[in-house]
């Protein structure tokens, strides 16, 4: 089930925790992690400095519609099964 991320979840990076992301894909069934941009590169902040940032959180893949399609190519966060892709 694609859910996305709380609006109030990943908003300031001094309140954000991964423990919080975990216990809410847990909680809800969440198979695909749709989020803001914003919400992705403060999520990419609380990864080691030595990784690209995740594709995938506890094997569930991220989404992040409203980034620009060239970001999320570079990334791999590009979601092939939106419309019009083949």
């Amino acid at each position: 089930m694609r859910k996305s991320l709380p609006e109030t979840m990943f908003v300031k990076p001094e309140d954000s925790r991964l423990v919080l992301l975990r216990n809410w894909v847990l909680d809800n069934g969440v198979t695909q992690i749709a989020m803001k941009e914003r919400q992705f590169w403060i999520l990419a902040g609380l990864q080691p400095v030595a990784e690209k940032p995740w594709t995938t959180f506890m094997g569930r893949q991220i989404l992040v519609p409203d980034m620009p399609v060239d970001a999320q190519k570079c990334l791999g966060l590009f979601d092939k099964q939106g419309p019009g892709n083949i």
